[in-house]
């Protein structure tokens, strides 16, 4: 296992529309380095303490993943979407924030959508910390045994900081003790 950012080492920046804060754990740039073998990436985390519109991301497919309950509508439709548990939409969609149980944060996974012209590439895909287990063991899915898994510890530990990347590898490969959310 091996750290590969942490939300700590990173400072907030405004949202494109200016609407709230996010930190940037992983750029598009550094996905590239990373996962050359994966669609450019990027790995955020968003503070929410209000409600209001999101930031259009077209060409993006996005996973959100709250960390207390939220309501948000997208293009006209309300999804409520419960604690830990991972939404996936289009980055283009109309999206607003529009109940809040209490602020809290969001993590945001934005892959880039297939590029006709470019070679196929597989996408990073997000699982919540209660999907990321095989038969209740903790076990990675079979889909992601074959390359490094990325972890995003949701809470912090006597071992890992919140908000912090770790790469695990092989059998060592168990998320779910880790409390965080599996991207494979």
């Amino acid at each position: 296992m091996r750290v590969l950012t942490s939300f700590d080492d990173h400072e907030p920046v405004p949202w494109a529309n200016g609407a709230g804060e996010t930190t940037e754990l992983v750029s598009l740039a550094d996905s590239e380095q990373l996962t050359p073998h994966l669609r450019p990436w990027r790995l955020s985390i968003a503070r929410l303490d209000h409600t209001g519109p999101f930031s259009a991301l077209p060409g993006m497919a996005r996973t959100f993943l709250p960390t207390a309950e939220v309501v948000l509508t997208l293009d006209g439709r309300a999804h409520r979407i419960p604690r830990f548990t991972p939404l996936s939409f289009d980055g283009g969609a109309n999206v607003e924030l529009r109940e809040l149980s209490e602020p809290c944060f969001a993590v945001n996974l934005m892959v880039a959508e297939a590029d006709s012209v470019a070679p196929p590439r597989r996408s990073l895909l997000m699982t919540g910390p209660d999907e990321n287990r095989t038969a209740g063991t903790g076990a990675v899915p079979a889909v992601a045994e074959n390359r490094p898994v990325l972890v995003l510890t949701l809470d912090a530990s006597p071992e890992h900081q919140r908000f912090e990347l770790l790469e695990l590898s092989g059998s060592a490969a168990a998320a779910g003790h880790l409390g965080g959310v599996l991207l494979y």
